[in-house]
């Protein structure tokens, strides 16, 4: 594992608190959320429930589930972030972000910029999905920064993600990146830490690691 690394940093920080939660604060957090625990499955929430990530990036669930894991997250103290693009029983509008900005829902993560600045005028962390397909595909999610600017770019396949966000900082310096997608080994999550990823999302259980 690398000097220095923000692993092995991390291990040192450990105990502090984890930061108060704001679109203001979306550096903080990532700095205190390196591994963000993908839940991609209601089976999957337990397990990252009692994980050592600080945070859990919900892909699963439905409206009567969760309002009670978010609670239990937040139990837990740790932080929500929603994929309102993987819900069921939720359609992807504004009543939908209200309703989980009502039950403390921290962040919502889309590909639909319309879906995040419903999020962004409720005080909520706004992520934005995008998939490295191609060159097409990244120019295509680079335009709609001129139309809205989410608190952080998801950037899928993670390891495509140090080239993309050369691409997004040109026109956006400091935008905050976040790798996921096939990410299996710890020296995966390291490397792209260390090349400038905020933070990473990751769905394998043997690697939420902090």
């Amino acid at each position: 594992m690398a000097t220095g690394s923000r692993i092995g940093a991390y291990h040192a920080t450990d105990e502090m608190a984890r930061p108060e939660v704001s679109p203001l604060s979306i550096s903080d957090f990532l700095v205190h959320s390196p591994i963000i625990a993908a839940v991609n499955t209601v089976e999957m929430f337990e397990p990252a429930l009692e994980a050592p990530p600080k945070s859990l990036y919900l892909l699963a669930g439905s409206p009567i589930s969760l309002p009670e894991m978010i609670r239990r997250a937040k139990d837990k103290g740790k932080v929500c972030l929603v994929n309102m693009d993987f819900l069921s029983g939720l359609n992807r509008d504004r009543d939908a972000v209200e309703y989980l900005a009502l039950h403390k829902v921290e962040g919502i993560v889309s590909t639909r910029f319309d879906v995040l600045k419903t999020a962004q005028a409720l005080g909520l962390f706004t992520i934005q999905r995008t998939f490295a397909i191609d060159s097409a595909a990244i120019t295509a999610s680079i335009k709609v920064l001129s139309q809205f600017t989410p608190d952080a770019i998801e950037v899928l396949p993670a390891m495509a993600a140090p080239k993309v966000a050369k691409r997004i900082r040109a026109v956006r310096p400091g935008m905050k990146i976040i790798g996921g997608g096939l990410i299996e080994t710890v020296r995966e999550i390291e490397e792209l830490l260390n090349a400038g990823i905020d933070s990473v999302t990751v769905s394998n259980r043997q690697l939420w690691l902090i």
